[in-house]
């Protein structure tokens, strides 16, 4: 009989503790992703330094096929030149929405978000051009675990 019961208890225990999946929210409705390829978000600044060819720097946030994991893909022009890169979202912060403010530095734009109850924005990750190069890294760690 002991035996039994202590089999039996923690199968229950993982029964009804253990049904929330990771993709699901506290009122049990599952989380909504955007598709692969949606624009989350996006900036757009004209370059003043070079005004014969009215070339622009522009930044767009880019749902990847991960974006339940927190993957982002980033797109950056400096005029006719293009980049590509990456950023993951904070571990427990997969679900957040990525936000894009202008940098302090010209040509500078700041990818951060805000925590679900808070109207903080965190600097998470900075994209940077000039007519010679794209910079893209990351700023701080954050963990919402």
């Amino acid at each position: 009989m002991q035996k039994t019961l202590f089999l039996v208890i923690p199968f229950l225990s993982l029964t009804f503790f253990g049904c929330s999946s990771p993709e699901s929210n506290n009122n049990g409705k599952p989380k909504q992703f955007p598709k692969p390829g949606t624009i989350i978000t996006s900036a757009e600044m004209p370059v003043t330094d070079d005004p014969l060819n009215h070339f622009t720097f522009s930044v767009k946030v880019i749902a990847d096929s991960n974006t339940s994991g927190g993957v982002y893909d980033v797109e950056a022009a400096y005029g006719p030149n293009t980049s590509l890169g990456k950023f993951t979202m904070p571990k427990g912060g997969e679900d957040f929405k990525p936000i894009i403010r202008k940098g302090a530095m010209p040509y500078t734009y700041i990818i951060g978000f805000q925590a679900p109850g808070d109207t903080a924005f965190y600097d998470y990750f900075e994209v940077s051009s000039s007519k010679f190069a794209t910079k893209m890294q990351y700023l701080k760690a954050y963990n919402y675990n």
